[in-house]
């Protein structure tokens, strides 16, 4: 199953409120068969511009970052769910890999620098 990450920008809410935001999206995505690797909290800020959502606009928002594993059905479910919860002004899912791809091999620029023989002239 793939890999996704979900950066979502919810409204600004009480404490319970943002605390029901993401127990609602984490629960969704279990009962759906995923796995919720990591949840990661980026605070409140101002809003690169005014956004509507849900017929109300928004200047200010607290962003959140969610990393899971789901299959594709129930992504598109999951998304469905997303657009209609009135708490969220905009959320984006991203498949960052997929299980089965190796790691990508991280290239030593020093090591390639060394091995580097110029040609002879």
């Amino acid at each position: 199953m793939p890999e996704y990450e979900l950066a979502m920008i919810t409204k600004l809410l009480a404490k319970e409120g943002f605390a029901s935001v993401l127990r609602r999206t984490a629960q969704f995505i279990m009962d759906k068969g995923g796995v919720v690797k990591k949840m990661e909290n980026l605070g409140e800020q101002e809003l690169p511009y005014r956004m509507r959502s849900h017929h109300q606009w928004n200047s200010r928002g607290r962003y959140f970052l969610i990393n899971f594993i789901l299959g594709a059905d129930g992504l598109k479910e999951l998304k469905h769910e997303l657009k209609t919860d009135i708490d969220l002004i905009r959320p984006r899912v991203v498949r960052v890999r997929s299980c089965f791809e190796p790691e990508k091999k991280r290239i030593n620029t020093l090591e390639c620098w060394n091995s580097y023989k110029p040609p002879k002239s």
